[in-house]
This record gives structure tokens, sequence and C-alpha cells, in this order.
């Protein structure tokens, strides 16, 4: 991508997350008030977006790729159990560094969309955590665990977030990464 295009953007999208760090709402945001933010005509936002919406919808891709990236470096960079915590610590404290867009992204009606993707990735990391064990597990108690360990993560940091992020990311990272551990050693035990 051309460097102009890719600072405009970036202008448009620092503009809007200021925006909405202010007003808390996206329907109280205008097109008018991006651009004034931002210091461009309405035709080069709209040279780059259809709306507020194409804008919210490039922020929340970008956003749950870059968590993804996150994940797959931490289960690469250090594989089993403490890979784990690892994980949630990067991860909180990526969401912790970036509060507004994290805000965003568990307000957008994309959630449901990342909520699927991540669940599928840690179906995955599972399999692998499982088979590096040697620990026999069914496919249905896997999926149970991973769809389980997921809506678990999402509803903490769900909560976490509208705490106003109360607890350093370290400490919530510890707090997932326990309750993650008895989720498992739960449903593990009952196969």
């Amino acid at each position: 991508m051309d460097r102009r295009i890719r600072k405009t953007k970036q202008a448009i999208v620092t503009a809007f997350l200021e925006l909405l760090d202010e007003k808390k709402d996206i329907d109280k945001i205008s097109i008018t008030d991006i651009t004034k933010r931002a210091d461009i005509s309405r035709s080069t936002f709209y040279f780059h977006y259809n709306g507020t919406y194409e804008l919210v919808d490039e922020i929340c891709d970008s956003f749950t790729k870059q968590i993804y990236t996150i994940i797959m470096k931490a289960h690469a960079d250090m594989p089993g159990e403490n890979g784990y915590l690892y994980m949630y610590n990067e991860i909180l404290t990526y969401l912790y560094e970036n509060k507004t867009t994290t805000r965003l992204l568990l307000m957008s009606p994309k959630e449901a969309d990342m909520t699927k993707k991540i669940c599928d990735d840690i179906y995955k990391l599972l399999t692998v955590f499982y088979l590096s064990k040697r620990q026999p597990i069914s496919k249905e108690v896997l999926n149970i665990t991973a769809l389980f360990s997921t809506y678990g993560i999402l509803s903490i940091i769900k909560d976490w977030v509208n705490s106003d992020f109360k607890h350093p990311p370290q400490e919530m990272a510890e707090i997932t990464f326990q309750a993650v551990k008895a989720a498992i050693g739960f449903f593990t035990e009952r196969e």
C-alpha cells in the first residue's frame, strides 16, 4: 500500500478512535467529526471508506488479526501449559494498550465472527496440547472444552473491560489461566 494512503487511513482511524473514546457511542460520531479531526476532506474519507461501519469493520478485522498473531506466536514461542499463561498475558496486555479498540470490538456486530474464529483457533491449539500430552480425549469433549474456554475467556475479558480495566493485565492473565486450567481439568477428568 502506498505510504500516503497508509498515512491517510491511519489518520482516519486515529481520529475515529479518539472520537469514540470521547463520545463512547459509534452512532454519535459523524463523518464530519472524523474528517475535521483527521484534517482531511469528506471526499478523501469516502475515497477510502463507504461510511463509519466500513471503517469499524476494517478496524475490527485488523485488531482480530493482531490477536490471532499473538496467539500463534505465543504458542510457537512457548508450547505447553506455561505457553498459555504467556499467551493470556500477551493478549491482555495488547487489549489493555488498545482500550478504545477493545471496547469497539466488544460492541461491534463482528464480535460473533471473532468469537467463532477464536474458538476454532483454541480448538486447534487444544488438540495440539492434548496430542502432545498423549491424553486420550474424545472429539466431543475437546470441542466442549474449546467452547467453554473461549466463551469463558471472552466473558472474563468483557467483565474486565466493563470494570474499566480494574486489574493490571498480568493479574488478569493469571486469573484467566487458573480459570481455564480448572475448566479443562473438570472436563478432562470426566472423560
